[in-house]
């Protein structure tokens, strides 16, 4: 089953001024008196983040089947067993993670191990964990 990121209403704003950012600086580069190979850096570097956090607002996803729980977020990918899902709960943290919104589900994952998610059905998200879970 596949769920997709809750993106908190703040985020969207956030995310165009700092590609907005981005390209002012770029535009600042070109139009002033800096050497070309510093205009080139630039260009792959605004390229290379707008092109980022675009992936990651277009794909950021949770995908819940044969006893794995996979995690999609623009190029960054997880595979968690499900039998290795200690807990899940759930967590305000604002620690970086393939999450678009702060209301997350902290899942605990072997020894020590966590990964903040944040899908628009946690009820169903956890269900679909628990319906995967292998029975003893």
């Amino acid at each position: 089953m596949r769920f997709v990121s809750r993106v908190d209403g703040w985020l969207i704003p956030v995310l165009v001024i700092s590609i907005a950012g981005m390209l002012a600086a770029f535009v600042a580069v070109l139009v002033g008196d800096t050497p070309i190979w510093l205009q080139i850096v630039v260009a792959i570097a605004s390229v290379f983040f707008c092109g980022l956090l675009f992936a990651i607002l277009k794909s950021t996803f949770y995908v819940v089947e044969h006893g794995v729980l996979r995690i999609v977020s623009g190029p960054f990918r997880w595979k968690i067993a499900i039998s290795d899902i200690v807990e899940i709960t759930p967590t305000r943290n604002p620690l970086s993670s393939p999450a678009l919104s702060l209301d997350r589900l902290k899942v605990r994952y072997g020894e020590r191990r966590f990964v903040l998610v944040s899908p628009a059905d946690k009820d169903g998200f956890v269900r679909a964990i628990e319906n995967e879970r292998p029975t003893t």
